[in-house]
């Protein structure tokens, strides 16, 4: 069976969209795929961040468990997720303004998600990726938005194989 790569960028202060992250990565290795899990860097400033324990506290340990995007993870992804919050879209906006539009992207999958109802916001993300040349998935939450993202992540995997069949 051919090796399918899933990169999970994503940005979170309070938990909220990591696990979500993680509930899609489940997903992904439910369908036999390799997740990558990347947090976006923060934008705040340190003084922000620091006047906020909990956020503090969040980030200190998710320095230590997840690495931050790596030069060629989008070319290496069959399927690149991008996670935020509903509220602070920039992270994320930042990084897939970062994706190549030289055509390298044609025939991978981009699926934004936002959290906290925040679809409205997803806009200015989803127009990176299409430039990108990247082919579109949206997200559909449904009752549980965990049990959602971890289908959600199945069946990105089986959308790329179909693909590549």
């Amino acid at each position: 069976m051919q090796q399918f790569n899933v990169v999970i960028a994503f940005y979170s202060r309070y938990c909220e969209t990591e696990k979500l992250a993680l509930n899609v990565g489940l997903g992904v290795l439910q369908a036999r795929a390799t997740p990558r899990f990347r947090r976006l860097a923060d934008l705040a400033t340190p003084d922000a961040i620091e006047a906020d324990e909990i956020w503090k506290n969040n980030l200190r340990r998710m320095k230590i468990e997840y690495i931050a995007p790596r030069p060629g993870d989008a070319k290496l992804a069959d399927v690149l997720v991008l996670l935020t919050p509903g509220d602070e879209t920039c992270e994320v906006l930042r990084y897939a303004e970062t994706l190549p539009a030289d055509g390298s992207m044609a025939g991978k999958i981009a699926a934004p998600i936002a959290t906290r109802n925040g679809e409205a916001t997803l806009g200015p993300i989803i127009a990176a990726v299409a430039k990108a040349g990247m082919t579109i998935v949206p997200f559909l939450p449904s009752g549980d938005a965990l049990a959602a993202a971890c289908a959600h992540g199945t069946a990105l995997v089986n959308m790329a194989r179909a693909r590549k069949a």
